[in-house]
């Protein structure tokens, strides 16, 4: 785990130009791939979406890419993206792009792609949604991240062993293991956290806090990763469909329970890469 982190929030994104796909300035028209299309008159979002690639039909040999936490402002616009390599010398090639008509939907969205690629030759994903560039990162496996606290600015801790774990709690001024989780986005879109004690996080219900106890994946294992509008992200779990709160209301520091049918501060969370 490097101490060095960004956050996923950042609206800076590097501008990115591949064979076709250009991210846009502000005029109304953009051509791409030799199609004239009307541009939307500003970003629907400057938060950074995660993406990952699969096999329609299983394998190595990918020919999807997944888009996972696309902001409601997003939805119905165009989406164009090319999957791309970058060499060490600086070379970039295209290894794939997007086929057909795409549209963003809130959440989890799967792009066809015109032609199968290897994840280990990824280098990342350049996307654009209503022909403005969106910035992205590229997950074909884990990533170490922490979570902090929107309401508070205080990291997600994870404290204990995995015989004797620790309710989730938002209380740590400083990042280190027990604030340090494994993300990986699961085949059907979803999220697991895995945190230093080796289980992972679940959601058994909304009087429950969250807890780092599982050694198995399960429905109560996995959130839906949304990505607010103001660059935040929540997680919703699969086992209520209800939103993660660093619930004050509980308890001070706040402890996390999946209880909120909404996202506003309490369940608003900075991601950041490890």
């Amino acid at each position: 785990m490097t101490s060095s982190r960004k956050y996923l929030a950042a609206a800076v994104a590097v501008v990115v130009v591949l064979a076709g796909i250009s991210f846009a300035s502000a005029s109304q028209l953009n051509v791409s791939a030799g199609s004239l299309f009307l541009q939307n008159a500003s970003p629907c979002t400057n938060a950074t979406i995660a993406t990952t690639g699969f096999a329609s039909g299983g394998g190595t040999n990918w020919n999807r890419v997944r888009l996972v936490g696309v902001p409601e402002t997003c939805a119905g616009l165009p989406i164009q993206l090319t999957v791309y390599h970058t060499s060490s010398r600086g070379t970039t090639t295209q290894l794939a792009w997007s086929t057909g008509s795409p549209t963003a939907a809130l959440g989890t969205v799967d792009v066809t792609v015109n032609q199968s690629y290897t994840s280990g030759n990824v280098t990342g994903v350049a996307l654009l949604i209503g022909g403005w560039g969106v910035p992205t990162t590229w997950t074909p496996g884990g990533t170490v991240i922490s979570l902090s606290s929107f309401q508070s600015g205080l990291y997600v801790t994870a404290a204990g062993t995995a015989w004797n774990p620790s309710p989730l709690i938002a209380n740590s001024a400083t990042n280190g293991a027990n604030q340090q989780f494994d993300l990986t986005i699961n085949a059907d879109g979803s999220v697991t956290l895995q945190a230093a004690n080796g289980r992972y996080v679940t959601a058994a219900d909304a009087a429950s806090p969250l807890i780092a106890s599982s050694t198995a994946l399960g429905t109560p294992q996995k959130f839906n990763l949304i990505t607010n509008a103001d660059g935040t992200i929540g997680l919703q779990s699969l086992a209520n469909n209800m939103y993660v709160c660093a619930d004050l209301n509980i308890a001070t520091p706040a402890p996390l329970y999946a209880n909120r049918t909404w996202i506003l501060q309490w369940e608003e969370f900075y991601l950041v890469i490890d």
